[in-house]
C-alpha cells in the first residue's frame, strides 16, 4: 500500500501541489469571512444538564445576567456642582454609543411622586437642572441618599465609591465587530480620570470584549511564536535554510486549513480553539523530522534522492500515520466530555492533525524531490558528536545501568505519589487569570466594595397567581434577602421586596422610615397604583424609542413624541385650560394639535422639551425584571464574590437548606404525617390539614376537578372528605395537593454555571483520559498483538502522566479543566514515540531475530536521534504557551512540556531497559507478525517504476 502511495505521489505532483494550493485558497476564504469570535465566558456545561437547563429558563424570563458594564470611581468630590455635571456628561456621552441600552448613575436617578388627585405615582428625575437653580448639589446628594434602594447598588458611602451601570445589548456583546462599544465606552470614561481617578471596569460584558480581544491577539502571537522557535530549532538540526523554509510551508498551510476548517463548520475561535493553529505547528514539525531524518539516513547510505524519498514514504509514512493517528484520538476523546466547547476543540484538533499529517506526506517528498541533493554538511546532524554521545549513554544505561533506571524510577514515582495526595480541585470564572491581571484587580475593587461581582440568581416558584404580592411571600422574600445580607460572599440583592417597599415609601411622601413592606390595609389601595406606573414607564420607554429614532434622522417620530405625551403636548401648545390639562395629564384638542404640528418650522422644540421632562434617567425598576408571571416566578438577583467551583457548590448546599426551611417552614413536619399515612395509618390525613388548611383546600379542588357543584359540598360539608379516602386514586391526589402547596426554587446564574461546569469537566475530562488510554492500547494490540507488549509500551506513557500529577501537587497547581487538559493531549503525542521505537525493533527482529539485544539497541540509535529531535521540538513549542496572559493555557503550556520531556526520557531510557530485561518473553511470533505493518521492509522501489534524475548522484562537495 505505501509503496503504491509513494508512486502516487512522486508522479502527480504537479497535480498533488495544485490541488493543495486550491483546498488552501478554499480554507483560506472560510478563515477570512466565516471565523467568528466566541466571548462567552465561563458557560461549559452539556446542553443537557440540570443547571444548564436551569439557566436557559432563566434567560427565557429574564434574558442575559451581567448585561452590565460596570464603571466604578472612588472620589469624595463626586458631588460638585462640576464634578456632577461631568458624572452626568460621562454617561449621556456613553448612552450616545450605539449598542448601550441604558445608563444608570447618581446623576440619573428618578424619585416617585405621589399623586394623589390622579392616583398614580409619577417618576420624578432627582437632576435635571444644570444651573443648579432648581435644588443645590447638597440638596440632590441628600435626595439620592435618601431612598435606601440605590445604598449599596449604586454608591458605597462609607468608601466614597460611585458606580456606573451600563446596559449593552447582547447582540452587540455576541458580534465581534459590533463589540467594541464596550471598548468605545471605557475609553470614554478613561478621558475622565483627571477629574473623577482611577476608573474601574468589571461586569460580564468588560471581561469578554477584553479577553476576546487578548484571544485574537494571543492567537497570532504564538502563531508567530510557534514558527520562530521551530525554525530556529530546525536550522540548529540540519543545518539548511532550505529545509526550514519547507518545514514551515507544510505548517503554516496547515495553520490556514485549521482556522479555515472552524469557520467552515461554524465553531467559533474561543480560548481553547485558538490553540489549534499553534498546535497545528508544534505537531506538524514533528512529522517533517521524522520524514527528513530518515530522507537523510537514506541518500547518506545510497545516494540516490528518488529511491530515499520512495522509501521515506514506504518506511516512515505508516507510522508517522499512526503516530499522528493516536494524537488525533488523544484530542478527539474530549468529544465524550458532552461539552459542547470542548467537543468542538476535540474534532478540529483531530481532523486537524490528520490533515497535517496529509500535508506532511504529500509535500516533504514533493519539494524535495524538485530541489537538489542535500549536501554533505546538511547530513553532518547524522553524525553530531554531541547527539551521538546522548544516544550512546542512553545505550550504556539500557543495556549495563538498568537497576539504576528502575531504582530511579521506583523514587520518582514515590515522590510523585506524594505530591499526588496533594492535589487540589478548584476553578472559578477567573480562574484562568494571574493575580496581577487588571481585570482581576477591578473584580477585587468591586467585591471589597459591594460585596460581589458575578451574577448570582434565585428564582422561586410562587405557582399560584394569588400568591404574587402576598403578604406572606413577600415576607418570605425578604427573609431570604435578610439571610443573604448576612452573608459576607454575597452584594446587596433585589427582588419585588425592594419594588414594592420603594412604592410604598413613595406613598407615605418619599418617607425613609416607610421603606418597609405594605401593610395588608394599604396593599388594595396601592395596587392600582402599581399597575399605572408599570404603565407609565412603558409609554416613558416609548417615549425614549421615539427619540432614538428622531435623533437618528428618521423625522416622522417628530409626530409620535408629541402625539404620545400630553407633558410635551401642554408644554408646546396654549390653550386657556392649559394649568389644568397639565395638572391632570390630559392632551389638548386634536385640533390643537394639528395646527400645531401644520404651522411649526423648527421641530427641534418637540426634542428639547422630550428632553426636558424625559431625561436620560433610570427607569429599569420595571416589576418585569423581577416577576414572570406567567411562570409564576419571582426573582431575587445579587452577586457573588468570584471563589471557587467547589466553594460554590457547598455554598449552595448550604443555602439550598436555608432557602427551603424559609419557603417551606412546614415541609418536614407534612411529609413525616404524609409517611405515617402511607403506612396505612389514615388518621394521619387530618394532621396534614391542621398544618395548614391550605391543604385540604387543594385537595377538594383537584377533586371536585372543576365540578363547582361538588366543590360547594365539599365547603358546606367537611365529613364529605373522608367518603374518598378509599378512592383508588387518592393518593396521588393527595400528593399533588401537598406538592402543589410547596415553593419551588431554582439557584442560578452565571457564577453557578461556570462552577457547575468545571466539576463537570473535571469528572469528565478523567473520563475522556480513560477513553483515550483504552482506545490507544486496543490500537497497540492491533499494531503488536502482544498482550506483553501493550503492557509495556504503556508503562513508559504512564509515568510521565504521574509525574506530572506530582508536580501539581508539589506546586499547588490546582486540578482544574484547562490542566486536566494535559493529560489527555500529552498521552496522545508522546505515545508516539513508543510506536516509533517498537516498530523499528520489530523490524530489526525480522532481520536479526536470533540477537534480541542487539535488535534493541539498533532501533535505539536508528529512532533514538529522531524521538529526541521531536521532543525538543514539542518541548519548546508548548513552552511558549507559558508566555499566554491566561492561567489557564500557561499551566497547559508549562505541563505538557514537562509530562513530554518526561516522555522522552522514559521511551529512550525505560522502555529498551523493559525490553531488555524481559528480552524473548515479549518478542513472541504475534509481536513478529502482527494485523498491521508499520513498515514493509520486504518491498523496495523497483527503479525500472520511476523515472531516475540523473543528477542524484551523491553530492559531497562542502
Amino acid at each position: 500500500m505505501w509503496f503504491k502511495l509513494s508512486q502516487i505521489i512522486l508522479r502527480n505532483r504537479v497535480i498533488i501541489l495544485s490541488l493543495i494550493a486550491l483546498l488552501t485558497a478554499f480554507f483560506a476564504y472560510f478563515a477570512f469571512t466565516s471565523l467568528k469570535l466566541d466571548n462567552k465566558y465561563g458557560n461549559m456545561l452539556p446542553k443537557s444538564s440540570p443547571a444548564q437547563d436551569g439557566y436557559l429558563e432563566f434567560k427565557k424570563m429574564f434574558g442575559e445576567d451581567g448585561g452590565a458594564l460596570i464603571l466604578a470611581v472612588q472620589t469624595d468630590n463626586l458631588y460638585t456642582e462640576e464634578n456632577f455635571l461631568k458624572w452626568k456628561k460621562l454617561g449621556d456621552s456613553i448612552l450616545s454609543l450605539d449598542g448601550v441600552n441604558s445608563v444608570l448613575s447618581e446623576a440619573d436617578l428618578f424619585t416617585l411622586k405621589n399623586r394623589t388627585k390622579q392616583g398614580k405615582f409619577e417618576a420624578d428625575p432627582i437632576f435635571t437642572d444644570e444651573t443648579f437653580d432648581e435644588k443645590s448639589i447638597e440638596e440632590i446628594r441628600k435626595e439620592v441618599r435618601k431612598i435606601p434602594l440605590y445604598d449599596g447598588i449604586l454608591y458605597n458611602d462609607s468608601a466614597n465609591v460611585s458606580l456606573m451601570l451600563i446596559s449593552i445589548d447582547e447582540s452587540f456583546l455576541s458580534d465581534q465587530k459590533k463589540s467594541g462599544v464596550v471598548i468605545d465606552a471605557e475609553n470614554i470614561a478613561l478621558a475622565y480620570e483627571e477629574v473623577f481617578g482611577k476608573m474601574h471596569f468589571a461586569g460580564l460584558p468588560h471581561i469578554r470584549v477584553v479577553i476576546g480581544k487578548r484571544v485574537i491577539s494571543e492567537m497570532y502571537i504564538f502563531i508567530g511564536l510557534a514558527i520562530a522557535v521551530t525554525s530556529l530549532l530546525l536550522f540548529i538540526f540540519f543545518r539548511s535554510f532550505k529545509v526550514v523554509m519547507f518545514c514551515i510551508t507544510v505548517v503554516f498551510i496547515a495553520v490556514i486549513w485549521s482556522l479555515g476548517s472552524i469557520g467552515l463548520l461554524g465553531f467559533k475561535l474561543s480560548i481553547m480553539m485558538a490553540l489549534i493553529p499553534p498546535l497545528m505547528i508544534v505537531i506538524g514539525i514533528p512529522n517533517c523530522i521524522f520524514l527528513l531524518t530518515k530522507f537523510h539516513r537514506e541518500v547518506k547510505d545510497h545516494g540516490n534522492k528518488i529511491k530515499a524519498l520512495s522509501r521515506v514514504i514506504q518506511k516512515v509514512g505508516n507510522a508517522t500515520f499512526l503516530t499522528n493517528l493516536t494524537t488525533a484520538l488523544g484530542f478527539s476523546t474530549f468529544v465524550f466530555t458532552n461539552s459542547e466547547k470542548l467537543t468542538e476543540f476535540g474534532i478540529i484538533a483531530s481532523i486537524n492533525i490528520l490533515m497535517v499529517f496529509v500535508l506532511s506526506i504529500c509535500i516533504i517528498p514533493i519539494v524535495f524531490s524538485l530541489s537538489k541533493n542535500p549536501k554533505s554538511r546538511h547530513l553532518k546532524h547524522l553524525d553530531k558528536t554531541f547527539s551521538k554521545a546522548i544516544i550512546e549513554k542512553l545505550v550504556f544505561l539500557s543495556t549495563f545501568k538498568r537497576k539504576h533506571v528502575y531504582v530511579v524510577t521506583i523514587i520518582v514515582l514515590a515522590l510523585c505519589a506524594w505530591g499526588i495526595t496533594k492535589m487540589e480541585a478548584t476553578g472559578n470564572l477567573t480562574s484562568d487569570l494571574p493575580e496581577s491581571d487588571p481585570i482581576l484587580k477591578d473584580i477585587e475593587f468591586i467585591q471589597d466594595n459591594f460585596g460581589g461581582a458575578v451574577p448570582f440568581e434565585i428564582l422561586v416558584d410562587y405557582k399560584k397567581d394569588g400568591r404574587k404580592f402576598s403578604n406572606e411571600m413577600l415576607t418570605k422574600i425578604e427573609d431570604i434577602q435578610t439571610l443573604l445580607k448576612n452573608d459576607t460572599l454575597f452584594s446587596k440583592s433585589l427582588s419585588v421586596v425592594d419594588f414594592m417597599k420603594f412604592v410604598n415609601m413613595a406613598y407615605y411622601g418619599n418617607n425613609p422610615d416607610k421603606y418597609t413592606l405594605i401593610s395588608r390595609r394599604d396593599m388594595g389601595r396601592l395596587g392600582g397604583y402599581v399597575d399605572q406606573f408599570q404603565t407609565d414607564l412603558a409609554k416613558t420607554k416609548r417615549i425614549y424609542k421615539y427619540r432614538d429614532s428622531v435623533n437618528a434622522g428618521n423625522q416622522k417620530y417628530y409626530d409620535s413624541l408629541i402625539y404620545n405625551s400630553p407633558k410635551i403636548a401642554n408644554d408646546l401648545i396654549s390653550s386657556e385650560n392649559q394649568d389644568s390639562l397639565k395638572e391632570e395629564g390630559l392632551m389638548p384638542e386634536q385640533k390643537k394639535l394639528e395646527e400645531y404640528l401644520s404651522g411649526l418650522e423648527n421641530k427641534g422644540e418637540i426634542l428639547k422639551s422630550s428632553e426636558k421632562y424625559f431625561p436620560n434617567v433610570g427607569i429599569g425598576f420595571s416589576l418585569k425584571e423581577l416577576v414572570d408571571t406567567a411562570r409564576t416566578t419571582l426573582r431575587i438577583r445579587m452577586q457573588i464574590i468570584d471563589i471557587g467551583s467547589y466553594e460554590i457548590a457547598d455554598k449552595i448546599d448550604s443555602l439550598s437548606l436555608k432557602l427551603d426551611s424559609i419557603l417551606n417552614p412546614d415541609k418536614e413536619k407534612v411529609e413525616a404525617f404524609y409517611k405515617k399515612y402511607k403506612s396505612g395509618k389514615e388518621n394521619y390525613i387530618d394532621s396534614i390539614f391542621e398544618v395548614s388548611s391550605a391543604y385540604r383546600n387543594n385537595l377538594t379542588y383537584l377533586l371536585a376537578d372543576g365540578n363547582d357543584s361538588l366543590q360547594f359540598q365539599f365547603d358546606l360539608n367537611p365529613d364529605l372528605l373522608e367518603t374518598y379516602y378509599d378512592k383508588e386514586d387518592f393518593d396521588s391526589t393527595l400528593r399533588k395537593a401537598i406538592d402543589e402547596e410547596e415553593l419551588e426554587f431554582i439557584i442560578t446564574g452565571t457564577s453557578v454555571v461556570a462552577a457547575e461546569g468545571t466539576q463537570y469537566l473535571v469528572k469528565n475530562l478523567l473520563t475522556s483520559l480513560l477513553i483515550a488510554i483504552g482506545i490507544i492500547a486496543i490500537l497497540m494490540a492491533l499494531l503488536f498483538r502482544s498482550w506483553r507488549m501493550v503492557i509495556i509500551s504503556l508503562i513508559p506513557n504512564f509515568i510521565p502522566l504521574l509525574v506530572t500529577a506530582g508536580v501539581m501537587g508539589f506546586f499547588t497547581i490546582p486540578i482544574k479543566p484547562s490542566t486536566i487538559l494535559v493529560f489527555s493531549i500529552a498521552f496522545g503525542i508522546s505515545v508516539d514515540d513508543t510506536i516509533h521505537f517498537l516498530a523499528k525493533y520489530r523490524q530489526e527482529l525480522k532481520v536479526r531475530s536470533y540477537d534480541t539485544k542487539a535488535c534493541i539497541i539498533n532501533a535505539l540509535r536508528e529512532t533514538g536521534l529522531s524521538m529526541f529531535y521531536t521532543s525538543i521540538v514539542l518541548f519548546f513549542g508548548f513552552s511558549m504557551f507559558a508566555l499566554s496572559q491566561f492561567g489557564g493555557t500557561q499551566a497547559l503550556g508549562m505541563l505538557v512540556s514537562l509530562t513530554l520531556l518526561v516522555a522522552m526520557l522514559t521511551n529512550l531510557a525505560v522502555l529498551p531497559s523493559l525490553l531488555l530485561s524481559l528480552e524473548n518473553r515479549v518478542a513472541t511470533k504475534a509481536f513478529r507478525q502482527p494485523y498491521v505493518f508499520l513498515y514493509d521492509e520486504e518491498v523496495d522501489i523497483n527503479l525500472d517504476d520511476l523515472k531516475v534524475d540523473p543528477n542524484t548522484k551523491k553530492d559531497t562537495d562542502d
